[in-house]
């Protein structure tokens, strides 16, 4: 069974990387071929290492794919995301510790989304029709339809200008300063999440074993909690993808309005002085987050649903063999 498990784990990752190298081949072409782009006037040269031994060996001219394998390389081998200009320096120490604070923002935010959300939309699904669920759905919708930029601008009104309980800006030393940006990105998520659990434990709850679980005895904590949980996590598990991309370019918005030090900012500020290296430096480290998550999320899909998880552990000539028979 462990060994299922990993070859499941090892068959994702693996498909973690093609992915990424297509998405940076995509953004990297649409920034080189822009008017006055910096990338176009990339050397391929970096003075003696074995990229350039061996663009020297079989005399490769300096174009854009000769370029393209240079970011590439520089990537993997020198951990170097480029240079705005000749004489500044890597990227990487610019942007080291802005992952530092994204991170931070986009797993507590996820956390504090599946934490209320989940609880929250099992708890208005086992009331369905009375006022606690009606009260849910009303706070869920509400919540949904706010933008993120007018919930920071809210919430730093109230509760830093009006209450003064927490810092506007952001203050590295102060754990505070992480609250208010946190719930800010998870507000929306939540209402997403709860809403998601509350219509998948209903439809679990309607189920035939359900009603058979309940007919033997069993009684009714145990019925949700140890039989129609796991079920009804399954489509908010594999919805979790998606969230993890609203909440990442919610950081965004939250970064910038608060003054968070974090990649969404830094990339944002980029954007507007058209610097490309810094843009696609930003772009690559935050697709390699989300791919991440993504991959996290996937396994856990694995896990909570075990016919996905044998789908992948299988060998594929046993798999078509079986899918043919079927």
């Amino acid at each position: 069974m462990r060994l299922k498990v990993a070859r499941y784990i090892i068959k994702r990752t693996l498909l973690f990387i093609p992915a990424i190298l297509v998405i940076l081949f995509i953004l990297y072409t649409l920034i080189y071929f822009l008017p006055g782009s910096r990338m176009a006037m990339m050397p391929i040269s970096r003075g003696g290492d074995a990229l350039d031994s061996l663009f020297t060996s079989i005399s490769a001219p300096d174009n854009f794919f000769t370029k393209f394998v240079r970011y590439i390389y520089n990537i993997i081998a020198h951990r170097d995301f480029g240079r705005s200009t000749p004489s500044s320096a890597g990227l990487m120490s610019d942007i080291a510790y802005r992952i530092k604070n994204t991170l931070l923002l986009l797993l507590t935010g996820v956390g504090a989304t599946i934490i209320v959300g989940v609880p929250l939309g099992i708890y208005a699904a086992l009331r369905k029709g009375r006022a606690a669920d009606r009260v849910v759905s009303v706070i869920t919708v509400f919540l949904s339809a706010l933008p993120p930029y007018t919930v920071a601008i809210v919430l730093a009104i109230v509760i830093c200008v009006r209450l003064s309980l927490l810092p506007v800006t952001h203050v590295a030393s102060d754990p505070k300063a992480y609250i208010l940006p946190t719930v800010t990105i998870a507000l929306g998520g939540i209402a997403s999440v709860a809403r998601m659990a509350r219509s998948s434990m209903l439809e679990v709850l309607e189920q035939p074993y359900i009603t058979a679980l309940r007919s033997k005895g069993l009684p009714e904590r145990s019925v949700i909690l140890k039989h129609a949980l796991k079920n009804a996590m399954i489509p908010v598990i594999s919805a979790l993808g998606g969230l993890i991309a609203q909440l990442l370019c919610g950081t965004f918005v939250v970064e910038n309005f608060f003054m968070v030090p974090g990649l969404g900012s830094f990339m944002l500020n980029s954007l507007s002085v058209r610097d490309h290296f810094e843009i696609l430096g930003c772009a690559v480290i935050l697709i390699i987050i989300l791919m991440c998550m993504n991959l996290v999320s996937d396994i856990l899909y694995g896990f909570v649903n075990p016919k996905i998880r044998l789908r992948y552990a299988e060998k594929p000539a046993r798999r078509k063999r079986k899918e043919a028979a079927g």
